[in-house]
């Protein structure tokens, strides 16, 4: 199915002597299939071979998951194609002595790279098949890589992130698939990269459903932005991402994915500080005792410190 804007985006000459112009018009990717033009443009780095071999499942797996609009598509692409490398690699490239120590025997496979046991069951079942043991490889073959990514996007998490792609919140999307913010920004195949090249792509500045999305969150960049504010994403009332957003972009941490920003660190750190503070003892309680290599006891006193040091005006600058 395709669908089309109301009002014309370009117009083309038309005639020999090129003095006559035809109106045409460009549609968004809205409820249609997108075609190898635009995942070609999506995903530049890689060769159009692979790009044929991975779009009818794509397609597929956009239908049956409801990724229909052209902004939940952008945001698909954008994190499948960094999981990916550009529909690349389909498992984490480690040694199966690697997967069985660190993953329990559960690397990640597929375009956005399910991991662990419980993700393996989780999926075999809702596909009705088995995925244990040896059985895991099939999450490495192209109609699987794919069907596990859409179904990651809409159920491996506590809630679809169909819902946040609407609100074109790349920050959440991000950290609730990588953890963190691992390949953000910087890499040609970083999340945000690869975002501005799917909503190039897909035309989706054409989408007459966009002022409905600016309306309902004015804060939201019109798609002229850099980069993404914390403060207008849903991370920012994640304790664990807003910490995430700190340590990443402090220039003491060894975190790769996002530039080294003082202010921005800051701001990450404060806002975890924030949170955990109107935390009850049961909801500290519900918290994982470890994140990002560092134990919960520690986080706080953590970022209180690195604030401390951060703001003294004689310590690290923004490095340039």
């Amino acid at each position: 199915m395709t669908n089309s804007t109301d009002e014309p985006l370009g117009k083309t000459t038309a005639d020999t002597d090129h003095t006559k112009v035809e109106q045409v018009t460009i549609a968004c990717a809205c409820n249609r299939d997108i075609t190898i033009d635009e995942l070609k443009e999506a995903y530049p780095d890689r060769k159009k071979a692979i790009l044929e071999k991975f779009l009818p499942e794509l397609n597929s797996t956009m239908v049956h998951y409801d990724i229909s609009s052209c902004l939940r598509k952008a945001h698909f692409l954008a994190q499948a194609g960094h999981e990916s490398s550009e529909l690349f690699y389909t498992a984490e490239n480690v040694s199966a002595e690697i997967e069985k120590k660190n993953y329990g025997g559960y690397k990640g496979r597929g375009l956005i790279q399910i991991t662990g046991k419980l993700n393996y069951t989780n999926y075999g079942a809702y596909i009705k098949q088995d995925l244990m043991e040896e059985n895991r490889l099939k999450v490495e073959e192209t109609k699987l890589a794919t069907d596990s990514a859409g179904w990651f996007w809409i159920a491996g998490r506590s809630e679809s992130l169909n819902i946040y792609a609407d609100q074109n919140d790349l920050l959440y999307i991000s950290a609730e698939i990588n953890g963190g913010y691992n390949g953000y920004e910087g890499q040609s195949t970083s999340r945000l990269r690869l975002l501005k090249n799917a909503v190039d792509a897909l035309h989706v500045v054409a989408c007459p459903q966009l002022d409905a999305l600016f309306t309902a969150f004015p804060e939201v960049a019109k798609f002229t932005y850099e980069t993404f504010k914390l403060e207008n994403s849903k991370a920012y009332d994640k304790p664990d991402m807003a910490f995430a957003w700190g340590y990443w972009h402090d220039p003491k941490s060894t975190m790769h994915g996002t530039k080294k920003d003082v202010e921005l660190a800051k701001l990450g750190y404060s806002r975890y500080v924030e949170l955990y503070d109107g935390l009850t003892a049961a909801q500290i309680k519900k918290l994982p005792v470890k994140r990002f290599g560092i134990l919960r006891k520690d986080m706080k006193p953590h970022a209180e410190k690195r604030l401390t040091e951060l703001s003294s005006t004689t310590t690290e600058k923004t490095p340039k």
